[in-house]
């Protein structure tokens, strides 16, 4: 219910939730979707983890991305 009403942190628990099939059975897409919904709202933690996700699916350049832009916001890990 929170997420519905546009908690980032909400939104980034459940990304991590279907990241790690955590109580949820794993799904990385739905994972990507509620990380991207985070992340557009400024959650740092949630950019990172996209261009992990990125990553993990060959596309280097979009994972650049996403860690280049998360480290602007303050993550420090993400360089």
């Amino acid at each position: 219910e929170a997420a519905e009403l546009g908690s980032i942190q909400a939104l980034y628990n459940l990304g991590l939730a279907y990241d790690l099939g955590d109580g949820v059975q794993q799904d990385m897409m739905k994972a990507f979707q509620f990380y991207r919904r985070a992340a557009m709202q400024g959650h740092a933690l949630s950019r990172n983890n996209l261009g992990c996700i990125e990553l993990k699916k060959g596309n280097h350049d979009r994972a650049v991305r996403h860690y280049l832009i998360s480290a602007k916001m303050g993550y420090e890990k993400s360089v």
